[in-house]
């Protein structure tokens, strides 16, 4: 009996040393992300305790929001022209299992650590990016202009925005100066890195993040504005005259505008997200209750520019999907599907947390998630959805310390 508690409470440590590998590789590897996503689960069936487990799961509105997500996933075999294809799109979601294994066995002690061990993560690859900036070395496919190391420029914007959110929320909350001063150091050199890359996506993020930053930190509302109006007129106002990238990404969304309005120019990145709404609509109409069917939906696409929408055609190489998350589900699942999907952000958003930096990474990180869905496919990317597992992870786990306490 005592043995085998000895045994249990090893592996128990095992799981928390390996959570905090997971959270440094986060945004360093996809292998890395594959590898100790298996390892997690395989621990966490070792682990035991079953029955415990089981009852946390069972009563957490966050972990019934994804299952009936992923369930309804599953019925649209039914609808779909091609259910193997459609079951190999939805078998990436294995990368959400992480939200179990940290819910049910994070101990309290281990939460800050994990989250301190991604923010360490994040820093090993802004000095990478900045080394691929000033041309100090080549790293994969990052170059000076969009020195991106590890994932799609669009999705480390978002990593970028989040990570440096959560500093600006710690700069907050500490009394400490010279911790103040870590974090405000560490805040200038990520928002730098954010600014230095192409997505458009995680600075207007960052923006409207901080603003919901602001309002949740300070009683006096007023003040909150007023301190977000601020930082967001400095940081642009720097970012506009010391990043080329930027400062050029600008005038190029501004051609765009105009291109698309005056010549129906749909072959730019923004053109291309604005023709993709166009012809979401059609299939929208068809299909409005459950979709036209996962896979099914981008074929329907093509064909819709082949025969309805010919000066879109520069879109067909390029649109694998629809580049924006909404669209992505409504025309995969229907009306019922996005409001499935919807349900989750909803139910992340309530968790109960009275711990204040949780509170805030949680209002955070759904504001800056729900505006990147607007054009990109966040949520069937391997890194986002790492680090959705991962923060969402986080927030249950302090939930269930809080009410164990």
């Amino acid at each position: 009996m005592i043995l085998s508690k000895l045994k249990q409470l090893e592996i128990h440590r095992y799981t928390n040393y390996i959570i905090m590998a997971y959270a440094f590789i986060l945004p360093l590897s996809r292998a890395g992300i594959s590898f100790f996503t298996a390892l997690l689960i395989l621990i966490w069936l070792l682990e035991g305790n079953f029955k415990y487990k089981l009852h946390v799961l069972k009563t957490n509105k966050v972990i019934w929001a994804l299952g009936i997500f992923l369930l309804f996933n599953l019925l649209s075999v039914f609808w779909t022209d091609d259910r193997a294809e459609t079951l190999h799109y939805i078998h990436k979601y294995w990368y959400f299992l992480p939200i179990v294994v940290l819910c049910t066995s994070l101990k309290k002690e281990q939460i800050s650590k994990a989250l301190s061990a991604f923010i360490l993560g994040m820093f090993v690859s802004e000095i990478i990016a900045y080394g691929v900036f000033f041309e100090l070395w080549q790293f994969k496919h990052a170059t000076p202009e969009n020195p991106s190391p590890f994932m799609h420029h669009i999705e480390y914007s978002v990593f970028l925005a989040f990570t440096a959110l959560v500093l600006l929320s710690r700069i907050f909350n500490e009394k400490q100066m010279k911790y103040k001063g870590i974090y405000l150091l560490f805040f200038s050199t990520i928002s730098g890195n954010l600014f230095l890359t192409e997505g458009r996506t995680g600075q207007l993020a960052f923006i409207i993040g901080l603003f919901i930053l602001t309002i949740v930190s300070f009683t006096n509302k007023t003040k909150a504005i007023v301190v977000a109006m601020t930082l967001s007129f400095i940081l642009l106002i720097i970012a506009f005259n010391f990043s080329h990238t930027f400062h050029d990404r600008m005038f190029m969304t501004q051609e765009s505008i105009a291109h698309i309005v005056e010549e129906k120019d749909y072959c730019s990145s923004l053109g291309g997200r604005v023709g993709a709404c166009i012809v979401a609509k059609d299939i929208i109409i068809n299909h409005p209750i459950i979709g036209e069917g996962i896979t099914d939906n981008m074929k329907r696409f093509h064909h819709l520019i082949d025969t309805k929408y010919p000066e879109m055609e520069c879109m067909q190489e390029n649109f694998m999907h629809m580049h924006n998350q909404y669209l992505q589900i409504f025309t995969e699942l229907g009306l019922i599907g996005l409001l499935i999907f919807l349900n989750i952000f909803y139910s992340v958003a309530r968790i109960k947390i009275k711990n204040r930096e949780y509170e805030q990474i949680k209002y955070i990180y759904v504001s800056v998630l729900l505006f990147a869905f607007l054009s990109e496919v966040i949520f069937h990317r391997q890194f986002s959805m790492a680090l959705f597992a991962f923060i969402v992870g986080l927030l249950l786990a302090q939930n269930r310390v809080e009410n164990e306490i």
